[in-house]
């Protein structure tokens, strides 16, 4: 028994150096998959650290065009929104060339007021004048590549139509916004003066460190010229020959990386997609315009041209006698102006509105202005934008067969609109097939059709045969062009007939004299 346990032992020894080897790389390779994954954890914690922007959500806002009232408007709507949403960035991607300034410092208020997300500019393509601005209102500048940005002097048309800088007047608290955006964001002071300041010479001083085969600098600084003029022979030989960044009589407007040089864009990028991977943002939002929004600001733009034509068509009703034509329109046009001020606030309201104007127009087509066309056609116009604009386009049905293959994505598109269309034929072939055929049906006194045979119909008018052009009568209606009007004829009697005019309005009772007989057509005037 002994001898067995002695040999047990034995063995035992043996099995245990046998797998040593064996042991040994394993417990090795345990010890290094925890040492991989503990590396792999600090690797990560240490990417997270150097990279902040990591999993960071972003919201898009695009302010382009003229910066007018409307971009505020859209602007600071836009801002609400996208704080409802709780961001990490709102990103502001801005494309302009300026506009006007109250309006650029309202959105630059709004802008430096958020206080729960990090503002970002992303020049798009150009941020000029009151757009650079809007930039520097933002925490962090960034540049798309070859944009520019600068050259915010506020100006006026001048008397010979050229465009002249404002004075100091305006200068003034411009120059103080832009200093304050400056020391508030940690834009350059000085440089950020001179997006506005022409009289502003501004230079760059350095000293030169030698170190052996190189030289680099050792200290930089920005510096007004004027204060450079004035500085003595040994602190010009200490900072040797100024370099000039901004000349006098000129404003600073920088390209992509210029701006990065002078300290104002943190970075330059291909396009939106390699800022967004560069940044690392995971979850994006875009605030879009409204119907309202986007109609305001087409209004604007034509602002000018409607006013100008309002009043003269108001003019031209005024040196007319009675009310027609003219009024209505420059009374329209007008109203369209002022219309432009509340349309964000009446998004909702705008198919409803147009359908009421149509059916307006058409209206006074029918009873106040027969044969003008004009109203007639504008209230088509109106109704038929009513429909688009209140139409869903998620309601138009994809009627494409399963077996149907294509790449091409506008065929579910073209079926729905082939939807549509049909659906428009349709409607217009019942009211005709139902006056047609299904309407005379009805009883008499509850169609609205006259059942009168024409060939047994008589005109209250007489032929035009009896007028001739200098006969003088009185107009029994409206003449709005066309009326009835009674002449006397040869024998005394009076008669009734239709006549028209060359446009001129003209009210019953009026005495018209005709100038013309042509046609079958009888032409009166005044």
């Amino acid at each position: 028994m002994k001898l067995f346990s002695k040999l047990f032992f034995f063995l035992a020894i043996l099995a245990t150096f046998a797998f040593a080897d064996q042991g040994d790389a394993a417990i090795n390779a345990v010890r290094l998959d925890s040492a991989a994954t503990t590396i792999q954890k600090e690797s990560v914690e240490k990417l997270q650290a150097i990279n902040p922007a990591a999993k960071k959500k972003a919201v898009w806002i695009k302010l382009e065009g003229d910066v007018a009232p409307t971009m505020y408007d859209f602007c600071a709507r836009a801002i609400g929104a996208a704080l409802e949403k709780k961001p990490d960035y709102i990103i502001f991607e801005i494309n302009t060339f300026g506009g006007r300034l109250d309006a650029a410092f309202d959105l630059v208020d709004t802008i430096m007021a958020i206080k729960d997300a990090e503002t970002i500019a992303l020049v798009k393509k150009k941020a000029i004048s009151a757009g650079s601005l809007i930039a520097l209102a933002c925490k962090k500048l960034y540049m798309l590549e070859a944009t520019t940005i600068g050259d915010c002097a506020p100006i006026v048309q001048g008397s010979d139509g050229t465009p002249q800088i404002i004075g100091e007047k305006i200068q003034s608290p411009l120059r103080a916004k832009f200093r304050n955006l400056a020391q508030q964001n940690g834009y350059p002071e000085l440089l950020a003066s001179s997006f506005v300041t022409p009289e502003l010479e501004v230079l760059e001083l350095s000293t030169i460190l030698d170190k052996g085969q190189k030289t680099e600098r050792d200290t930089t600084l920005i510096i007004e010229g004027k204060k450079y003029s004035v500085l003595d022979s040994a602190e010009k030989k200490f900072w040797g020959s100024p370099k000039i960044l901004v000349k006098e009589g000129e404003l600073l407007t920088m390209t992509d990386k210029e701006a990065k040089e002078l300290g104002f864009s943190k970075g330059t990028f291909k396009n939106r997609e390699d800022f967004e991977t560069n940044l690392a943002l995971e979850k994006l939002d875009e605030i879009e315009t409204t119907v309202g929004e986007e109609i305001a600001s087409g209004i604007a733009a034509i602002a000018g041209i409607l006013l100008i034509l309002g009043f003269g068509a108001l003019y031209i009703e005024f040196k007319t006698p009675g009310f027609g034509f003219f009024g209505i329109a420059g009374i329209i046009l007008i109203g369209i102006v002022f219309l432009g001020q509340f349309a964000p606030q009446l998004d909702g309201y705008f198919p409803a509105i147009l359908l009421v104007a149509g059916v307006i127009l058409f209206l006074v087509e029918i009873f106040v202005m027969p044969g003008t066309y004009l109203f007639g056609i504008a209230g088509i116009a109106c109704m038929t934008i009513s429909l688009i604009i209140s139409f869903d386009p998620a309601n138009i049905p994809e009627y494409v067969p399963e077996s149907v293959e294509t790449s091409f994505d506008a065929i579910p598109w073209l079926f729905g609109m082939l939807f549509i269309l049909g659906n428009a034929v349709i409607a217009t072939i019942i009211p005709i097939v139902a006056s047609k055929y299904l309407i005379p049906l009805l009883p008499e006194g509850w169609t609205p059709m006259l059942k009168t045979d024409l060939e047994t119909a008589s005109s209250p008018t007489e032929d035009v045969q009896e007028i001739a052009v200098g006969d003088v009568g009185t107009a029994k209606t409206f003449l709005r062009p066309v009326g009835q009007a009674s002449f006397t004829m040869p024998d005394g009697t009076t008669k009734l007939f239709d006549v028209q005019t060359h446009g001129e309005i003209i009210e019953a009772g009026t005495q018209v004299q005709v100038i013309a007989v042509q046609e079958g057509h009888i032409w009166v005037g005044k």
